[in-house]
Formats: C-alpha cells, sequence, structure tokens
C-alpha cells in the first residue's frame, strides 16, 4: 500500500514515515506545498494522510484539489 504524507512540521513527518515503513507501507513525504497535485500524481497512493493546517493553503484546500482530480 503506498501512503502520501503532506505534513509541515518535519519531525513529525519523518516519524509516521519511519513507523509506516516499519509495516512495509511504502511512504512518500511532500515537502515542496506548492506541488500535492504533482506528488498525487505521480506517486498513485492508495492514502494520503494530510495536515490540515498547512502554509499558504490548508489541507481542505488540497483534499478538494485531490477529490476534483481523481474523478
Amino acid at each position: 500500500m503506498k501512503i502520501l504524507i503532506v505534513e509541515d512540521d518535519k519531525i513529525i513527518a519523518r516519524q509516521l514515515k519511519v513507523e509506516l515503513e516499519k509495516w512495509q507501507y511504502q511512504v512518500a513525504l511532500i515537502e515542496d506545498f506548492t506541488k500535492v497535485i504533482e506528488e498525487f500524481k505521480a506517486f498513485e497512493p492508495h492514502l494520503v494522510l494530510m495536515d490540515i493546517g498547512l502554509p499558504a493553503f490548508n489541507g481542505y484546500h488540497w483534499c478538494q484539489q485531490i477529490r476534483q482530480f481523481s474523478k
């Protein structure tokens, strides 16, 4: 299973990645929040873990964008 993590706190993001990889998940982190859609398209995750309090656009905005694209 592929999991995409969108989190602006690098410590939290890296800890999530480490823990999920222990369970054999493929994990990608997004650190450039202007490229959420591009990363989503490229990685094709089964699950997205999204922080709602992101800089510039919040997580709700990106969820709406992903839903429109993935339909």
